[in-house]
C-alpha cells in the first residue's frame, strides 16, 4: 500500500542507524500495519525482521513494548515463512531465551512464546519447546519464595495456554520427563495457590480456567492427583470472581528492583493512541466464548468417565452453583 511505501523504508533506516528517538513510534505503526494487512505479506516485511531480532535493539526499555507487539505480529502473520527459514526461527527462539533471563523483559518473552504456541504447528515443538520450558523452570527456581510477580504470572498463563490449545499430554509428558511428579507438584504448590492472586487480566483468567480445566478433566493421570479437588476449586473460584465482578488485588509486587529500573534506561515508552491494539484481537481462545460453560461441560463429562471424582464434582457444582 501507499502507507507501507512511505513508512517502511524510513523505518528500516531508523532501526539500522539506531535513531532511538523515533524507534518506539515507528515500531508501533509498523506493528499495526502488519496486524491489519491482508495476505500476502510483502517481502519487505520479511527483510526487516532480522534487524528487529538483534539484542542491542532491545537494550532500550522504550522499544520493548512495541517490539514485543511487532514480533508477535510477525509470528502471527508469516508463520510459514519463519518456520521455513530455520536461521530466522532460531533467532526468534534465541531472543525469547535471552529476554526470559531478565526480570525486566521476561514478560515480553512469554508474550512471544504464547504467540508461538498459538501459531506454530505442534509437530515442531519437540525441536525447541523443551529447551525454552526448562529455561523458564530454571528461572522459576531462582524466584523469591513469596514471589507474586509477573514472571510467575507469565509462567502460569504459558502452561495454561499450552494445555488449552493442545491438550494436557504434551506438557505433562515434558514435565514428567524432567522430573517425575513435577506437574502435580507445580499444580499443588504454585498454580493453585497463586492462580487467583497473580492472574488479573480477563483474557489471562479465561486462558487459565480453560487450561487447568483441560488438564484436570482430560488427563487420566491428573485424575489421580491428590490436589485434584483443590485445583478444580481454584478454577471454580476464578469463575465465580468473574460472575461476581470481584476485582483481584492489582497491587501485587512484580519482583522488580526499582533502583535497577531507574538506571536501566532513562527512555520511556509512549503508546500512540491511534495505533492501539484492539483487546478483542488478543484473545487466543476465540473458539471458547464462555469459559464457565466450557468448565461445566467438562465437569459433566468427567463425572461420567471418572466415577471416583463424581462426588467431588457434585459438591463443587452445588457450592458454586454450576448449572
Amino acid at each position: 500500500t501507499a502507507m507501507e511505501g512511505m513508512l517502511l523504508p524510513p523505518f528500516k533506516m531508523v532501526m539500522e542507524q539506531d535513531i532511538t528517538e523515533f524507534q518506539p513510534y515507528f515500531v508501533q505503526l509498523v506493528a499495526q500495519l502488519l496486524e491489519k494487512r491482508p495476505a500476502p505479506i510483502p517481502e519487505v516485511y520479511v527483510q526487516t525482521l532480522p534487524i528487529l531480532l538483534q539484542q542491542p535493539v532491545w537494550a532500550s526499555k522504550a522499544n520493548q513494548p512495541a517490539l514485543s507487539r511487532l514480533i508477535k505480529a510477525y509470528i502471527n502473520r508469516i508463520t510459514d515463512v519463519i518456520i521455513a527459514n530455520q536461521a530466522l526461527f532460531h533467532q526468534i527462539l534465541g531472543l525469547i531465551q535471552f529476554l526470559m533471563m531478565s526480570k525486566m523483559t521476561d514478560n515480553y518473552a512469554f508474550g512471544m512464546l504464547n504467540s508461538i504456541i498459538c501459531h506454530v504447528p505442534s509437530t515442531k515443538y519437540p525441536e525447541f519447546l523443551p529447551v525454552l520450558t526448562n529455561a523458564a523452570l530454571d528461572r522459576f527456581q531462582k524466584l523469591p519464595q513469596a514471589s507474586n510477580g509477573k514472571f510467575l504470572r507469565g509462567l502460569i498463563v504459558f502452561f495454561s495456554l499450552y494445555i488449552a490449545k493442545h491438550g494436557p499430554d504434551m506438557l505433562l509428558n515434558q514435565l514428567e520427563s524432567t522430573q517425575a511428579g513435577l506437574m502435580e507438584q507445580f499444580l499443588a504448590h504454585v498454580w493453585v495457590p497463586k492462580l487467583n492472586q497473580v492472574v488479573n487480566d480477563s483474557i489471562d483468567k479465561k486462558i487459565c480456567q480453560v487450561g487447568m480445566c483441560r488438564l484436570l478433566c482430560e488427563s487420566q493421570r491428573a485424575h489421580k492427583f491428590g490436589c485434584w479437588a483443590t485445583a478444580m476449586d481454584a478454577v471454580c473460584k476464578s469463575l465465580q470472581n468473574n460472575r461476581g465482578g470481584i476485582h483481584m488485588n492489582n497491587n501485587i509486587e512484580d519482583d522488580v528492583d526499582f533502583e535497577f529500573l531507574v538506571s536501566y534506561n532513562n527512555s520511556s515508552f509512549m503508546a500512540l493512541h491511534n495505533a492501539a491494539q484492539e483487546k478483542s484481537s488478543t484473545d487466543p481462545l476465540p473458539d471458547v466464548p464462555d469459559a464457565g460453560r466450557f468448565v461445566i461441560e467438562k465437569l459433566q463429562q468427567t463425572a461420567s468417565q471418572a466415577p471416583n471424582l463424581a462426588p467431588t464434582i457434585q459438591n463443587l457444582a452445588q457450592q458454586y452453583q454450576l448449572s
